[in-house]
């Protein structure tokens, strides 16, 4: 009888000690991440597509806290340049000005959409006609006053325009100047005779109930027209950092080149 319960107790110690074994390597294997806190701003091109971003990323890395703050673009590049920001995605064109010290590469494009007021007797618009129109030297079309728009000198949908538009020129002096996208489809949408341009971006189809989308040299700002360069007016976004990217913000800056990151993308601009 001693013989069974001494080999049944020698079982049983066996057997704890196997458990024990693999709760233990079970916890080693189990690595707990230190939270991490990340500042990102962004021009306000890219608002929505960061907010979306920010909380897919936040969600699925929950060890990651974003603080995020959205710019015009040269506010933007400031407070990454200053060190007050971890991440930026900035806003502009092809004209050799994103050469700004730090790291930088190209994300995605997106079209710079032309939009007037319903009751203006624009549906398409020819690129040299719409330079002059910007330029001041076409003031009226059709027996309606025309009101250009434009966006201030720190927008990157601005600088980009202007680069693809106007090239040397400027823009004409009656022309009205506002802050922000939202502002320039509030402006447009009460305004008879006003046109004016957004970063596709920033387009909502509230705002294409509230305004006339224009189609520039025969094409809309779709993306297909856009992927192909058949419609002329686009911007480009670009992830920068201060210097080369480390730790949680090069996770980051590789996670929006990521499957998850780009079919976000895909849904405001298209990837480059």
């Amino acid at each position: 009888m001693n013989k069974t319960l001494q080999a049944v107790g020698r079982t049983l110690c066996s057997v704890f000690a196997i458990a024990f074994t693999v709760s233990c390597a079970s916890e080693s294997l189990r690595v707990t991440r230190e939270p991490v806190t990340m500042r990102v701003v962004a021009a306000d091109s890219c608002s929505s597509l960061a907010h979306e971003l920010v909380g897919r990323y936040e969600a699925s890395h929950p060890w990651v806290t974003i603080e995020l703050e959205v710019f015009d673009d040269a506010v933007a590049r400031e407070r990454l340049g200053s060190g007050m920001a971890d991440l930026a995605l900035l806003s502009g064109g092809d004209d050799g000005q994103d050469d700004a010290s730090g790291w930088q590469t190209l994300w995605i494009q997106a079209g710079i959409a032309m939009v007037a007021n319903t009751d203006t007797p624009l549906n398409e618009i020819s690129l040299p006609y719409l330079q002059e129109i910007y330029r001041g030297r076409i003031q009226e079309w059709q027996g309606t006053v025309l009101q250009v728009v434009t966006r201030e000198h720190g927008s990157g949908v601005r600088r980009a325009f202007d680069w693809a538009v106007l090239g040397a020129g400027d823009v004409a002096l009656t022309a009205i100047v506002v802050p922000s996208n939202d502002a320039v489809i509030d402006f447009v949408a009460r305004t008879p005779g006003a046109i004016g341009y957004v970063s596709t971006l920033s387009l909502r189809e509230a705002d294409l109930a509230r305004v006339r989308l224009l189609s520039v040299d025969g094409e809309l700002p779709v993306p297909s027209a856009l992927a192909s360069g058949k419609y002329p007016l686009s911007h480009q976004v670009r992830i920068a950092t201060p210097s080369e990217p480390t730790g949680a913000t090069r996770e980051f800056a590789q996670w929006l080149f990521e499957p998850e990151g780009l079919t976000i993308a895909g849904r405001f601009g298209y990837p480059r």
